[in-house]
């Protein structure tokens, strides 16, 4: 049988097809000038240090890809009705639900990746950077595609010692003036030699300097501990959940209706 003849249903099948291609086509068109605007305008992308947040385009895409997904069902339940054969219903109601189960996969298992502790562990461990010094130390706040961020600065001294986090700009335009610096800065311990854990705020991307004051030299040690964007984390949860939930609800629907077509469907 010709599956091409067997999906037919006329005029109003073809007109259905042909405004979900064009809607389609728009979509994308939508897509790629605003992943533009994102990329150009928002400041979410530089060449020097590089740095391309992916989650700022990321988190747009995936809304349009939910958006197109639900407009499918739409579509779907529309080409089914307008389709004369029985068994085309059938089998066209099959794959939708095929694909849709490929969909609540996929994002289950992300789901699954970016709310695991074990996941978020094994990051952190990786991603996180150590070291030691007695003047000043750099580190950056967030990776380079924007997926990680500094979650907390471990700081550690044998002998009283000052510790200042400032930027890279700032920096460069207080060094060697400590009262400028603290003013200046995005975080202050004033003594860490007993060990301090200082929680990073959420900062623009870019280099942060460490500098150490202290009347006498002294080494002092770092770790800087990443995570996870939060941001990241929370849309990834929510659009998931989402696409977990919709294409369930619409697996339900389509498997009821394709229960009255399968019975009389020559092929299923």
């Amino acid at each position: 049988m010709d599956l091409g003849n067997a999906l037919e249903g006329g005029v109003r099948l073809a007109h259905v097809r042909n405004t979900k291609r064009n809607l389609m086509i728009v979509q994308v068109v939508i897509v790629l000038f605003s992943v533009i605007v994102l990329v150009s305008m928002g400041g979410e992308v530089q060449l020097k240090p590089f740095y391309f947040n992916v989650g700022a385009v990321l988190y747009f895409v995936i809304l349009m890809a939910l958006v197109v997904g639900v407009e499918g069902f739409f579509f779907t339940y529309l080409e089914q009705w307008y389709t004369k054969s029985f068994s085309a219903r059938s089998y066209m109601l099959k794959r939708s639900i095929r694909r849709s189960m490929i969909v609540i996969a996929v994002a289950a298992v992300a789901v699954f990746l970016v709310l695991t502790p074990f996941v978020a562990d094994a990051i952190a461990n990786a991603t996180s950077e150590s070291g030691e010094t007695s003047t000043t130390a750099v580190f950056r706040n967030r990776d380079a595609l924007g997926l990680t961020t500094v979650e907390r600065l471990r700081v550690e001294s044998g002998l009283p010692a000052e510790v200042i986090i400032v930027s890279k700009v700032n920096y460069q335009l207080y060094a060697g003036n400590v009262n400028d610096l603290r003013q200046h800065s995005v975080l202050t311990a004033n003594d860490v030699s007993a060990g301090l854990d200082l929680a990073f705020p959420h900062t623009p991307f870019g280099e942060y300097y460490i500098v150490v004051n202290s009347e006498s030299p002294v080494e002092v040690s770092y770790t800087a501990h990443r995570t996870l964007s939060p941001t990241f984390v929370a849309f990834i949860s929510m659009f998931g959940t989402l696409f977990i939930g919709f294409y369930t609800a619409w697996i339900l629907l389509a498997s009821k209706i394709r229960s009255k077509y399968t019975k009389g469907a020559v092929y299923r």
